[in-house]
């Protein structure tokens, strides 16, 4: 039941897109230097867009003022005026430098201030529509879970281990009669004495360990466990009744001997719920937010075809257009 006229959409506060110019003398311009079809073509849609945010404008204006009752004037006018000492406090408290931080956005104190009450107003509206009163039921939250497991919970299988390896083929041998197995299944149990004893494992690596990561303490870089090739396979079959901390060995293959610390491993799986349900229960409020603004779009859009916005929009412009026309015309 409200009254839009073509001075209200041309004179309306400016959009956020920082501009010199009003919207009604950008048409004027137009009009003036461009024929009839060009205008018409440029300034359609931008006269629309106006128009519409307007008629979102009444919309929310008038649900808000039915679910809030009469006093929302009052309510929007604090609101906006904290707003506005919020965006002077922002430049120092400066009122000057917030005005002229005004003047390049194309707004003045007062409008800003609208333009905030209609932020204020669509957020209410958006608001009003969650329901956020409504708690997140487990059912939710499971189905939600279900939904999102394989993008965004899944986890790879993943070790990680300090590794002193033996290898029998470079066992320095004393006597030519000694077995080079038995030395160094007898070295793998002194340095297990060692390890029990407190001796840090990295070192013991370092001075020991046959293996191509020696250098660096004997620790692998993490990786997957179904990647990992023979014969160091037998650590992750190892792995799999350890906890990180723990130490296993000695671990006998063909040709080598494994005395492995278990730095941390994951196995292959999907989170469980208990661990990701506040980005479970965030992914809800977000879809309730979506659908809210679906609705609240659609509301929008019913109320928009109530009115024969094409001819009213056409009225706007060619008045304009012939009045601007006339206007440069007359003599100065």
């Amino acid at each position: 039941g409200e009254a839009i006229t073509c001075d209200r959409i041309t004179d309306s506060p400016p959009e956020e897109v920082a501009s010199e110019q009003t919207l009604r003398e950008e048409l004027v311009e137009r009009a003036q230097n461009g024929t009839r079809e060009q205008f018409l073509q440029w300034a359609r849609p931008r006269v629309e867009r106006r128009l519409n945010n307007e008629i979102t404008s009444v919309v929310l204006y008038t649900r808000a003022r039915r679910e809030l009752g009469d006093r929302v004037d009052d309510t929007l006018d604090q609101m906006a005026e904290t707003e506005l000492r919020r965006f002077v406090l922002d430049h120092g408290g400066n009122n000057a430098e917030a005005d002229e931080a005004l003047r390049a956005m194309g707004r003045t104190r007062t409008t800003f201030k609208e333009w905030k009450k209609q932020q204020l107003l669509a957020q209410y509206a958006v608001s009003s529509k969650l329901a956020r009163n409504r708690p997140i039921t487990h059912s939710e939250l499971l189905d939600t879970y279900n939904r999102m497991k394989d993008e965004s919970f899944f986890q790879p299988g993943l070790i990680q281990f300090r590794l002193i390896e033996i290898q029998i083929i470079k066992v320095e041998l004393t006597d030519p009669n000694e077995d080079p197995f038995e030395k160094a299944e007898a070295l793998a149990r002194e340095l297990m004495e060692k390890i029990k004893a407190g001796a840090d494992f990295g070192e013991l690596a370092k001075e020991y360990s046959h293996g191509y990561r020696s250098a660096f303490g004997g620790l692998w870089k993490p990786c997957d466990p179904e990647a990992i090739a023979k014969p160091y396979d037998v650590l992750v079959e190892r792995a799999e009744d350890m906890e990180p901390g723990d130490v296993a060995g000695p671990i006998k293959t063909l040709d080598r001997i494994f005395i492995m610390k278990l730095e941390q491993k994951q196995k292959k799986g999907y989170q469980p719920l208990r661990e990701v349900q506040d980005v479970v229960a965030q992914r809800i409020v977000t879809e309730r937010r979506r659908e809210a603004l679906k609705q609240l779009d659609a509301e929008v859009a019913q109320q928009a075809a109530l009115a024969d916005t094409n001819r009213f929009v056409d009225y706007c412009l060619e008045n304009l257009y012939r009045t601007a026309n006339e206007a440069a015309s007359e003599p100065q």
